[in-house]
């Protein structure tokens, strides 16, 4: 077996270790922020008095742990969940895994009262949208982190809009386990069937650049024209053999942009994980960094990360988290998305229209309404009644037929 083949079968073999050997599943959530000035909008830098730096450095004594780039603090962890920053400070919790969405709820309030006295020291807010409310990209430093700068330069070729990503995004993303290869197909499958809806469902960017953003789902749009490459749809996912090792291939040959070297970033441009490790074999510190570099819809490390919906108030993230638990905690409705055979140019066709025509556009052939209403329904009748009532906000966008970016103009 040459290096390339023994390779793919180490990431083969990480995909099925991420595999859950019992039936108890969890939901893990990503939650990125705006950190903004009450009274402009604006964004608050990493940099200078009263900076993200500075935020971090107050709040740092509550968590056992911190991560450092050189001298400068930009993580926080403690067990339940861990504060990260993105390119332009945007603050990021991860909560770990959990079974039960009430207390995901619970962990991110503690969260929210946590932050909010030092905010409000300084006249700042958290803000819940996908794209920044008042600051344009041209404003905003990164944050002192290599791998950032590196990326900031190679976007700069591979499309349009990965400055926007970078600086002027934040989502809302979630993970869910996989119990077999046989399992993880169906459930990226559904996720990638059902991503036209939640884009459209999850819709909270009414800015763009600081004026109001005419047609729909405008972080869809920017996704699309960051890297076609790394971004979108997997390669081959609605092939018969499509499985880990399509997915292992696919990461194979995707250009990493950078690589750690004795914990220093060395930009690689071009080069793919193939070129790289051509001689030498991966280590898991290697692999789960080539993982890291793909930014598709839903990507797969040890669980599946669905990536396509906006920060949002947390009202709306809850009836998220609500939606993903009823759809694919449960065969039944899993089987049923299944049946719609949806494959990439559907999806493809679904997307430009929602984004053309929000709530009057189609999702293969129904009326967007009716469609989420289907998916509503299925995952509602497999919840507990607590759980159903999350789920309120979401029905009255739905009912209402106007997106959270609709709500803005209102």
């Amino acid at each position: 077996m040459d290096q390339y083949e023994q390779n793919l079968s180490l990431l083969v073999d990480y995909f099925q270790k991420g595999c859950k050997l019992n039936c108890f599943q969890k939901l893990g959530l990503e939650v990125e922020h705006f950190l903004v000035k009450k009274d402009t909008k604006e964004s608050v830098s990493y940099y200078g008095e009263h900076g993200v730096a500075e935020i971090l450095e107050r709040l740092k004594s509550s968590y056992p742990r911190a991560y450092y780039e050189g001298d400068e603090l930009i993580g926080l962890y403690n067990s339940d969940y861990s504060l990260s920053l993105e390119p332009a400070a945007q603050l990021e919790i991860s909560i770990n895994p959990r079974g039960e969405i009430r207390h995901i709820k619970s962990i991110y309030e503690h969260f929210v009262a946590q932050v909010t006295p030092i905010l409000d020291e300084y006249g700042y807010e958290l803000v819940n949208l996908g794209y920044q409310p008042k600051s344009c990209i041209n404003d905003l430093k990164l944050i002192p982190k290599k791998r950032y700068d590196y990326m900031d330069e190679y976007f700069k070729t591979s499309g349009t809009k990965g400055a926007n990503m970078m600086r002027g995004t934040a989502s809302a993303q979630i993970s869910i386990d996989f119990f077999s290869e046989e399992d993880f197909v169906k459930k990226i499958r559904v996720a990638y069937t059902i991503m036209p809806a939640i884009k459209l469902l999850c819709d909270c960017t009414p800015i763009f650049e600081g004026e109001r953003y005419k047609k729909h789902m405008a972080r869809t749009m920017i996704w699309k024209n960051v890297d076609k490459k790394r971004c979108g749809i997997i390669p081959g996912l609605f092939d018969d053999d499509f499985g880990f090792l399509s997915y292992a291939k696919y990461m194979m040959e995707l250009p990493l942009i950078f690589v750690p070297n004795n914990g220093e970033p060395v930009f690689t441009k071009e080069q793919t994980a193939a070129m790289l490790w051509k001689d030498r074999e991966f280590t898991e510190d290697d692999m789960e960094h080539v993982l890291s570099m793909a930014f598709p819809d839903v990507r797969l490390k040890h669980y599946l990360e669905i990536r396509g919906a906006d920060c949002m108030p947390f009202p709306y993230i809850m009836g998220y988290l609500a939606l993903i638990k009823g759809i694919f905690f449960y065969k039944t409705s899993i089987q049923a998305i299944l049946e719609d055979h949806a494959n990439e140019k559907m999806i493809l066709s679904a997307e430009e229209d929602l984004m053309e025509h929000g709530f009057d556009g189609k999702i293969y052939g129904q009326n967007a309404a009716d469609y989420l209403k289907r998916i509503i329904a299925m995952a509602k009748e497999n919840l507990r009644p607590d759980e159903q009532e999350y789920l309120a906000p979401m029905e009255e966008i739905i009912k209402e037929k106007r997106t959270l970016a609709d709500y803005y103009e209102k």
